[in-house]
């Protein structure tokens, strides 16, 4: 971020330089003889009424562009002039003629107002364009300053642009529960010590003592909200004006950054604190309910074990093995979601078939899959991708059981693979309850489930987010489709193609 100073006459002060000074009124004196000159010339072919209206323009032009003193050098050289050239006695300051000394003493007053007239609307039109200079100057220091994209940068940003603006080095302290927290500095204090400056200058210390930093309070609404040290008073040229202007603007701006950062941290805490109550209601749902299975099924055994008959005794047993396992399940994912958030996910991407991967994915998913029909059609004659089969496998196996959740029973499953390009795209598609635009940029986010949201399909919300994961580790692709909600939903995985030598019966390589 590169501050230029674009506005020229911010830093330009009113009163002009003695040496400026003293030239131009040389020159506005040389002009008054040069045009007394020119007219004595004249007067012998001319006949003038009054010689002194030749000098008003002379006059004027050095209170408009030099200022009060070149214009009073120039309204009192011309009464000179003209009362030692054109009023008798000739080559004499003395006026003889009466008429003729009030025309000279008029001009003197005329001359001498117009000049300070001229003097203060340009002392008026330098105000003005300063004036005019500065706001937008402060226009493009908000500017610059909104264009920051992170709000706790903006002190910093501040910082570096103040004391840029200033020529001088630039430290900024904020207000933070009774106490002066420094949040930002930029440019060399050399030997200054400018937190001791801020704390003396804040507890009302002795602010004048040797080697004092100046201090400039940041108010915002009226009350104080900070301090900023300089290293050094600004600029000559910076105006106590344009001093106290950008502090305003300074503290406007941080009050504006507190606010937006606290509001951001209520909205995180927010966030997490539903994040919190999806985990506990997730854990207790996909917890209880199959502990709640295993213990009945457990209970039933220990009392009526001798009096159940044997068809009875599998019931029970096969109840608490679909419990245990589906605690397995939540479990396992669980346990991938921490190697997920811990970073220890080594992917070991090599050729692998797309048929072996499907059917491990198959036989891990028996079970939940049992009463839909699933095909795989066309998957021998795919072929081979580079990838980590073991990630890919527990991804696909997320997959399908979340097919098996949203689907009806008996509605088929369909895994299918197609080349695309330099990949191949595996899908699995399903005729459940389908998804809308709103779920599809959603589906793969932490503890997201689709569909109705009473509860009655099972799911902890972390099987997608957990593929999404474990295939995007291996550096594919994954993303779902639909028709929209009840037309059934396409998961695809995108997987590259292997960069191996296809070999022959015979095993020539072909």
């Amino acid at each position: 971020m590169v501050f230029r100073n674009t506005h020229p006459h911010l830093g330009e002060p009113v009163e002009m330089p003695p040496v400026r000074v003293f030239l131009q009124s040389v020159a506005a004196l040389g002009l008054v003889v040069l045009t007394g000159v020119v007219v004595f010339v004249l007067s012998h072919s001319i006949r003038f009424t009054s010689a002194s209206v030749f000098f008003v323009p002379v006059v004027l032009g050095a209170a408009i562009f030099g200022g009060m003193i070149p214009s009073l050098v120039s309204a009192l050289s011309a009464v000179a002039v003209c009362s030692f050239f054109f009023y008798e006695p000739i080559l004499s300051l003395h006026v003889s003629d009466p008429q003729e000394l009030a025309d000279l003493i008029v001009f003197a007053v005329v001359a001498v107002v117009t000049s300070q007239v001229a003097d203060f609307a340009r002392r008026a039109m330098a105000a003005s364009r300063r004036r005019e200079a500065m706001m937008q100057y402060l226009l493009d220091f908000s500017r610059r300053i909104g264009a920051v994209p992170d709000p706790a940068a903006i002190p910093m940003a501040l910082a570096v642009e103040l004391g840029r603006g200033l020529g001088c080095g630039v430290a900024l302290y904020v207000d933070e529960d009774g106490g002066l927290n420094h949040v930002a500095q930029a440019g060399d204090f050399n030997a200054g010590d400018p937190d001791r400056q801020a704390q003396l200058a804040w507890h009302g210390g002795a602010a004048n003592e040797a080697g004092s930093l100046p201090t400039y309070p940041l108010r915002s609404g009226g009350r104080p909200i900070g301090l900023a040290v300089l290293a050094s008073a600004p600029m000559s040229k910076i105006d106590s004006l344009t001093v106290s202007a950008l502090m305003e603007q300074v503290a406007a701006m941080l009050e504006r950054t507190r606010l937006t950062i606290t509001l951001e941290e209520a909205r995180i805490a927010a966030k997490a604190e539903d994040l919190r109550e999806a985990v506990l209601s997730s854990i207790s749902h996909d917890l209880h309910t199959p502990l709640a299975s295993i213990l009945g099924s457990v209970t039933t055994l220990e009392s009526f074990g001798p009096r159940c008959d044997e068809a009875v005794r599998r019931d029970l047993q096969a109840t608490i093995r679909e419990a245990a396992e589906r605690l397995e399940r939540y479990i396992r994912k669980m346990l991938d979601l921490t190697r997920i958030r811990s970073g220890r996910l080594q992917p070991h991407p090599e050729p692998v078939d797309v048929a072996d991967i499907v059917d491990v994915a198959l036989r891990q998913t028996a079970r939940a899959l049992a009463d839909r029909p699933v095909s795989t059609a066309g998957l021998f004659d795919l072929p081979m991708v580079q990838a980590d089969p073991v990630l890919i496998e527990q991804a696909l196996i997320n997959i399908l059981e979340n097919a098996g959740k949203y689907s009806p029973p008996g509605t088929p499953i369909a895994i299918a693979g197609r080349v695309d390009g330099q990949r191949l795209v595996l899908s699995v598609r399903d005729e459940g309850i389908g998804l809308d635009k709103s779920d599809l940029g959603r589906i793969f986010a932490l503890y997201y489930r689709a569909g109705p949201p009473d509860g009655q399909v099972a799911g902890s919300g972390l099987g997608l987010m957990v593929s999404k994961a474990f295939v995007e580790a291996t550096g594919c692709d994954i993303w779902a489709e639909s028709a929209g909600p009840g037309r059934g939903a396409t998961f695809c995985i995108g997987l590259p193609l292997a960069s191996v030598l296809q070999v022959a019966d015979e095993g020539e390589a072909i």
